[in-house]
C-alpha cells in the first residue's frame, strides 16, 4: 500500500491505500465517522487519533486534493468531493447488499 497525503478544507491525513482514488474515498468515510459512527471499515489510516479524539471535528471542501509527496507538494490529484461521496456511497450500498446475501445464506 502507498501512502497518499490528503487534504480537503480542515481535513488533512496521512493514509494508506492502493490507490488515490482509495485514498479519498477513506477520508470521507473518515469525515462522515464524525456524525454517523459505523464499525471501523478502513483500518489504513496511519495517525490513530480520529478528529472526534482530538475534539476537533473536519469539514470537506468542494474537493479533495491528494498526493504521495506531501501536503504541500505540486504534484497533485484533484477530486471533486461530490464525485468521492458517491463513490463512498457506492461502495457502502455493496458493503450492505454483500451483508444482507451473507445473512440470507446461513
Amino acid at each position: 500500500m502507498t501512502k497518499y497525503y490528503v487534504k480537503s478544507g480542515t481535513f488533512r491525513r496521512v493514509i494508506e491505500a492502493d490507490t488515490d482514488r482509495n485514498a479519498a474515498i477513506s477520508a470521507v468515510q473518515m469525515a462522515v465517522e464524525q456524525v454517523l459512527p459505523m464499525n471501523n471499515i478502513n483500518s489504513s489510516e496511519t495517525d490513530s487519533k480520529t478528529p472526534i479524539e482530538a475534539n476537533q471535528f473536519v469539514m470537506l471542501s468542494g474537493k479533495v486534493v491528494i498526493s504521495e509527496s506531501g501536503f504541500d507538494s505540486e504534484k497533485v490529484i484533484e477530486l471533486s468531493t461530490k464525485e468521492v461521496v458517491s463513490a463512498w456511497n457506492q461502495f457502502m450500498n455493496t458493503l450492505d447488499q454483500l451483508e444482507k446475501m451473507l445473512d440470507s445464506a446461513v
